[in-house]
């Protein structure tokens, strides 16, 4: 703490500083201490106020007023504060004709040097009503985020098109879509013109629908003017969208000709990202598939940089399979991350199964990330073990997410060595029979740098945990939901131990999980109890602690470690056939209910009858962990956990 006689040297010294200095720490500094900055001293008042300028949210009404005040009051002033105005957004919570009083033409008119527009909830049809095109400020911008209203009419109108066309240097743009009815439909001729007018632009995000049956004649689509400076474009493209309470009615078609287009239309493009779910309508015959793939395979020169490809479709294998296999496969496009989605309401794909070696084959040289989600990994109804063929020592990140598919641990280690991130869900995760017996006979075994860990909706044994903390010792991060953990329940305790003493995270999401003896028996008779523990002496560096565990004998006194908290999982009823699912953390007082329970576990079981409390704990599923104490308890045991455990939501 420094007394009075000290500060005062100390705030002069601070307030000689450089302009320049000055400059770069109100760079560094939130809104509020910009604020308390400028009001500190003379000398700091320009530096933070220019910061203040800068960068402008505006989020009420009662902000918006005053700050249009404000730009006028200035214009004749010494200091011109609009002009240092490089961003605005604009986040109103209240409809536009709730506050007729104010000019939106004021807000660019007088900020000429505007470079980033964020209109958050605004709608283009305000502006288009007090904005002209030829305002200074559609000369400035460099990226653009605009927002529409969904119609119930088919074709909705285009006109802010107009008002994008009029950023001249515009390089990034986004056009979201705001609550429910037909999409702006957008069509090649409309691409033509928008590249025609923003030369500079280099990235589209865009929530649109692409035009079904193209308005131009496809044998004018390899005379197209390209767009050189595009190197990324992400589209959601869908017709109709009305979510209800009773579920969606959507509708949605899709041309994979559009990919022809940008084949010619984009020959830098570094990222594509098409999201075209809810699709309807008949299935493609065999001869219109045919077409679509000779016309694609027609552009030997497409998408030659991309490095980024991520499809999300739920008609995977009818309409979308061959852009891989029959275009992106043999273009040798060099892929650094794929991403592909066959979610359909929720589950899986069942009409063809994802080879996965067929992947990493065709595009073994390039790939790093990898992520499939919502496929079956073979013919078989039954649990498959995806077999992995070849090393692959490019590969990062890898999810693997779909339906009874089952993954050897060891072998996945074994094959890709560079591998940080490994999320798995939908299937059962296990290690090699002899793993446990030859890790203690070689404690040398090369450890693998794994950092990020996501298990889900799938299940495993308790050693496979064990095994994780011992050759994963760079593991950072965890996330585990949805999952089933089966091994020995300790009679004296009734405890099952998940024992992952190696392992120092940073941060742990986890959700649902419940344990059993065998998959069999996790039913209604399974454990939904977890207590979560680490080291008593978390704070001592990692040596010395590593030096503790290699001496510590493979059972371990409860007193070596410390309770972090107890978590209940329950699922809850919300209206017929539908439930929920959510896990709690239980109060200090639960807490030391749990703890005396268990410190008499054989004697407290025998006493408790199990069908006592059992209709009061699903009318109340909050409180059910205490009818169900008799059943055991899982323990997840960490080295340390750096930050506080986050629950994961249902919606997670």
């Amino acid at each position: 703490m420094y007394s009075s006689n000290v500060l005062c040297p100390l705030a002069f010294y601070l307030s000689e500083l450089p302009f320049e200095i000055l400059t770069q720490i109100a760079d560094k500094l939130s809104t509020t201490d910009r604020l308390t900055c400028a009001l500190t001293c003379k000398g700091w008042r320009y530096p933070f106020q220019k910061a203040l300028w800068r960068d402008v949210l505006i989020n009420s009404y009662y902000g918006m007023r005053p700050f249009i005040r404000s730009i006028k009051a200035y214009q004749n002033s010494s200091i011109s504060y609009p002009l240092l105005v490089r961003s605005l957004r604009i986040h109103l919570y209240c409809h536009i004709p709730e506050i007729p009083d104010i000019n939106c033409s004021d807000l660019y008119r007088y900020l000429p040097n505007l470079k980033h527009l964020d209109l958050g909830t605004i709608s283009y049809k305000w502006l288009y009503t007090d904005i002209t095109e030829a305002d200074k400020i559609w000369k400035s911008l460099e990226s653009l985020k605009i927002q529409y209203q969904g119609t119930s009419e088919e074709q909705p109108e285009k006109r802010f098109l107009r008002l994008i066309n009029a950023c001249s240097m515009l390089q990034e743009l986004r056009i979201y879509e705001h609550g429910w009815g037909y999409r702006i439909e957008l069509g090649v001729e409309d691409f033509d013109n928008l590249h025609q007018n923003l030369r500079h632009l280099s990235a589209i995000k865009a929530g649109i629908c692409l035009e079904i049956n193209f308005s131009v004649p496809l044998d004018r689509i390899p005379n197209t003017i390209p767009a050189f400076t595009v190197t990324s474009i992400d589209i959601n493209s869908k017709q109709y969208e009305n979510k209800t309470q009773t579920g969606n009615r959507n509708w949605n078609e899709w041309n994979p000709l559009w990919l022809y287009y940008f084949g010619y239309k984009y020959p830098n493009l570094r990222s594509l990202k098409l999201e075209v779910t809810d699709i309807s309508g008949d299935p493609m015959t065999s001869d219109q598939r045919q077409t679509i793939i000779s016309r694609l395979q027609s552009n030997p020169n497409a998408f030659q940089h991309l490095e980024t490809f991520d499809l999300t479709t739920n008609r995977f294998f009818e309409s979308s399979d061959f852009v891989l296999w029959e275009f992106l496969c043999p273009l040798r496009a060099p892929l650094k991350h794929l991403a592909l989605n066959a979610t359909q309401n929720d589950g899986v794909d069942y009409s063809h199964p994802i080879d996965v070696n067929r992947i990493f084959q065709s595009f073994s040289q390039t790939l790093e990330s990898l992520s499939l989600t919502g496929f079956t990994y073979s013919y078989s109804a039954q649990i498959t073990t995806l077999e992995l063929s070849d090393d692959y020592p490019l590969l990062t990140n890898l999810c693997i997410s779909g339906s009874n598919v089952s993954l050897n641990l060891d072998d996945l280690l074994d094959k890709y060595v560079a591998l940080e991130q490994l999320k798995f869900c939908g299937g059962k995760l296990f290690i090699n029979p002899n793993t446990i017996t030859e890790e203690l006979k070689h404690q040398h075994q090369q450890h693998h740098g794994l950092q990020t860990l996501t298990l889900e909706k799938s299940s495993a044994a308790a050693e496979l945990f064990d095994h994780i903390s011992f050759r994963c010792k760079s593991l950072k991060h965890m996330t585990l939901d949805n999952f089933c953990v089966t091994g020995f329940i300790s009679e004296k305790t009734g405890c099952l131990l998940l024992d992952m003493k190696h392992t120092f995270l940073k941060t742990l999401h986890i959700g649902q999980v419940k344990y059993g003896t065998s998959y069999e028996e996790i039913n209604e008779d399974d454990i939904s109890l977890t207590l979560l523990s680490q080291l008593n002496d978390a704070s001592s560096s990692e040596e010395r602690i590593e030096k503790e565990k290699n001496e510590m004998d493979a059972k371990y006194s409860i007193v070596e470690f410390h309770h972090i908290d107890w978590l209940y999982s329950y699922e809850y009823y919300t209206y017929p056939g539908i439930y929920g699912q959510e896990t709690k953390k239980l109060s200090k007082e639960e807490t030391n209910i749990a703890l005396e329970y268990y410190k008499n576990f054989q004697s407290n079981k025998i006493g408790q009858n199990p069908k006592d409390g059992s209709s009061c704990g699903r009318e109340n599923p909050e409180v059910g962990w205490k009818y169900e104490l008799y059943k055991g308890y899982g323990e997840l045991r960490f080295g340390r956990i750096e930050t506080a455990p986050v629950l994961c939501t249902s919606n997670d």
